[in-house]
C-alpha cells in the first residue's frame, strides 16, 4: 500500500470465544485498495493490531438479506465464511447501525440468521453439513484416519487418545494440506473425548497457518462425526497454555447447523481519530 501513510482508517476489534477479528464497515474501507494486503498487514501479532482475520459488513444489495460480509483470513486470503467471525460481524452490524437484531448475513457461502441480544449473537445456518466418516489422510508421521466434516468451511476432525501438551503445529500442519483433502486443504481439528458429556479439542486454522483459541463452525462440525444423535453436549476449549476458562454449549439441531456464543468488543476507533498506517 504505497500511500498507507496517509490513510486514516476506523475500524472494530471483537473477540469471539477466543477469535478475534478487525471489522470494517465497507464505507470506512473504500479507500483501501487491496482488503487482502491490508489483512496482511493488520492481522500480524507484535507488530501490527493482530487478529485471527479481517471481516467486511455492508448493507446488502439483496431484497432478502440485510448485510453482506466478507471474511479475509491473516495471509490475505479471502474465503467464505466463519462461525465466530460471523457473530462479531452480526454485533458489528448492531453497533455500527447497519441492521437490527435480528437479521439475515449474506456470505460466500450461503446465508445465515443471527439473533442479537447484548453481546450474545446466536446464529442458524442455511446449510446442510456434508460428512465423510474415516477418511485416511498422509500427515507427516505417516497415514492418519480422521472424519472430513464441511458447513461451508471444510474441517478435518481427527480423534486423540490424549490430547498433546505442548504445539500442535508439528502434528496438524502436514494434515491440514494433505493431498487427499485437495488444494484448499482443511482446519484441523484434535478431539478427546473425555467422557459421554464432555470433549476437549484444540483447533489448527487454516489461513491463520496455527493453532487459534476457537473456530465456531469447528464447535458445530466436531460433534457430529461422533454425537450425531445427541441433542447436546458440553464442550471444553483447549489451548496450548492449557484449558480455557470459557465452556460453550452448543444444540445439534440437524439438519441446519446453530451456534450460540458471546462477543466481546475488544476496541474501536474513535469517529474523526482513525487507525493511522504506518
Amino acid at each position: 500500500m504505497s500511500d498507507k501513510a496517509d490513510m486514516h482508517l476506523r475500524f472494530c476489534k471483537i473477540s469471539g470465544a477466543g477469535n478475534d477479528f478487525i471489522l470494517l464497515n465497507a464505507a470506512a474501507a473504500a479507500v483501501v485498495p487491496d482488503l487482502g494486503e491490508l489483512a496482511l498487514e493488520l492481522c500480524r501479532r507484535g507488530t501490527s493490531v493482530g487478529a485471527d482475520g479481517l471481516i467486511l459488513v455492508e448493507s446488502s444489495e439483496r431484497a432478502d438479506a440485510d448485510v453482506r460480509v466478507r471474511f479475509w483470513n491473516p495471509d490475505g486470503g479471502e474465503f467464505g465464511t466463519c462461525g465466530n467471525g460471523t457473530r462479531c460481524a452480526a454485533r458489528f452490524a448492531v453497533l455500527d447501525g447497519l441492521a437490527a437484531e435480528r437479521m439475515v448475513i449474506d456470505t460466500d457461502d450461503g446465508d445465515i440468521e443471527a439473533r442479537v441480544s447484548g453481546a450474545g449473537v446466536a446464529l442458524g445456518y442455511r446449510v446442510r453439513p456434508t460428512v465423510e466418516l474415516d477418511r485416511s489422510v498422509t500427515g507427516g508421521d505417516g497415514e492418519r484416519k480422521g472424519h472430513f466434516v464441511e458447513v461451508g468451511i471444510p474441517h478435518l476432525v481427527v480423534p486423540v487418545d490424549a490430547m498433546p501438551e505442548g504445539p500442535i503445529e508439528p502434528l496438524c500442519r502436514p494434515l491440514r494440506s494433505a493431498p487427499e483433502l485437495g488444494p484448499p486443504g482443511a482446519n484441523v481439528n484434535l478431539v478427546e473425548v473425555v467422557d459421554r458429556h464432555r470433549i476437549q479439542i484444540r483447533t489448527y486454522e487454516r489461513g491463520v497457518e496455527a493453532e487459534t483459541l476457537a473456530c465456531g463452525r469447528g464447535g458445530s462440525v466436531r460433534s457430529r462425526p461422533s454425537r450425531a444423535a445427541s441433542r447436546s453436549h458440553d464442550e471444553e476449549r483447549r489451548s496450548s497454555d492449557g484449558p480455557l476458562p470459557a465452556r460453550a454449549r452448543r444444540w445439534l439441531l440437524p439438519p441446519r447447523a446453530r451456534g450460540t456464543g458471546p462477543r466481546r468488543l475488544l476496541g474501536h476507533t474513535r469517529s474523526g481519530s482513525g487507525c493511522r498506517l504506518t
